[in-house]
């Protein structure tokens, strides 16, 4: 379920989007990618990357913000909270937060950098999907878009 909100006649167009999913088992992630943009179908940067799996036997709460400072510029903030429920144990519990933005340099050129924040709740050793320690991951990225 995913709501949505736009504030359109503000100062910035904010929008807020609230989503609750719930992938079971024999969820099959064929058309997994980043069809509408951050937090639309990768279930997080980090987790949907390198920390899943995350579209499998998992409840997942997505809160979004974004707002345009500028006619060609967005900045957003993602909050995610991973709920495992294949074994009941927890194992895979885990929050993302994303700060991005969005540059539309012209018609055929898009520029994005992303920060996220990744906090596991239990290490590999104890049943979670991150190896030595269970500690906040940081991850930076920096997405070029080049349409023609």
């Amino acid at each position: 379920m995913e709501a949505g909100w736009s504030f359109d006649q503000q100062a910035w167009s904010p929008s807020v989007n609230i989503r609750y999913s719930t992938f079971d088992e024999d969820f099959d992630p064929l058309f997994f990618g980043f069809n509408r943009g951050y937090g639309t179908w990768f279930q997080g940067e980090i987790a949907a990357n390198y920390a899943g799996p995350f579209n499998s036997d998992t409840d997942v709460l997505h809160v979004g913000v974004k707002a345009y400072p500028a006619p060609t510029v967005a900045v957003g903030a993602l909050f995610f909270d991973f709920s495992d429920t294949a074994r009941g144990s927890g194992s895979l519990d885990s929050q993302e937060i994303d700060l991005y933005a969005e540059w539309a340099i012209n018609d055929h050129v898009f520029l994005s950098p992303l920060i996220g924040f990744f906090k596991p709740e239990k290490r590999a050793a104890n049943g979670g999907s991150q190896f030595q320690d269970n500690d906040l991951n940081t991850y930076a990225q920096i997405m070029a878009v080049i349409s023609f």
